[in-house]
């Protein structure tokens, strides 16, 4: 993950892509959808998400899921108070 942040840092191109290729037809995949939710719980910082993804050729059944993990937080119900600056109305 960390040579993927120096790659776009120092404008390098890399060959491989995050996105599958189609195995009979060397395209580049198409995303159909994700499965997965944020993380439900404060003290949670990670969640799996599950990727899934199809080829665009005409009468092709390739599909391809990838599995990532992603760090996600959600806003808690504990909200903090905003600055009186924020909401000149609300003086």
């Amino acid at each position: 993950m960390v040579m993927k942040y120096v790659n776009w840092a120092l404008r390098r191109q890399s060959e491989e892509s995050d996105i599958p290729r189609c195995p009979s037809h060397k395209v580049e995949m198409r995303l159909r959808g994700i499965i997965g939710q944020p993380t439900r719980f404060r003290w949670q910082t990670e969640e799996t998400y599950t990727y899934i993804y199809f080829c665009p050729v005409d009468k092709c059944n390739e599909t391809v899921e990838v599995v990532r993990r992603k760090a996600q937080v959600p806003g808690g119900t504990d909200i903090p108070d905003r600055p009186v600056f924020a909401r000149p109305q609300d003086q």
